[in-house]
């Protein structure tokens, strides 16, 4: 059996394997990264327009003044909306890119032992470089070569 890396497609789309359950691995994970970036935006914004909200009452400001005020405080809000933003993605880019690297050998894995299972002798299991569980596939080559 080769790796299956053989005649996969290129790109992001690549990483997922099946996406369904590969996501589902990483989904706690990613959930809790939401949660506390949903958190963090509206305490950062319940602060930024409470601080708002005393300025104008505190100077009396209306209008412009208030427009004014209020888009100082807006620069800071769209800073912080940024960088969640970015935690966000970058926490799902790397959750897939670790699910793919877990995942895609527990295919190849499940493959060689169904083949196994059948009654088959199953070709050497390679797992791509950099992918998790390459003690766990050395030792079934081993045993497949004792036992077959």
């Amino acid at each position: 059996m080769g790796a299956i890396s053989q005649g996969r497609r290129g790109g992001v789309r690549s990483m997922l394997v099946e996406p369904y359950l590969q996501v589902k691995l990483g989904l706690m994970f990613i959930l809790v990264n939401l949660v506390f970036s949903v958190l963090i935006l509206l305490t950062m914004g319940w602060y930024v327009f409470d601080i708002f909200g005393t300025m104008t009452s505190y100077f009396q400001l209306a209008g412009i003044d208030a427009g004014a005020v209020l888009g100082k405080l807006q620069f800071p809000l769209a800073v912080v909306v940024i960088l969640v933003l970015g935690f966000v993605a970058t926490t799902l880019l790397f959750a897939v890119s670790y699910t793919h690297k877990i995942y895609g050998p527990l295919i190849s894995i499940n493959r060689y032992l169904d083949e196994i299972i059948e009654g088959k002798k199953p070709g050497k299991l390679v797992l791509r470089e950099g992918d998790q569980l390459q003690d766990l596939a050395a030792k079934l080559n081993t045993i497949a070569e004792q036992k077959l």
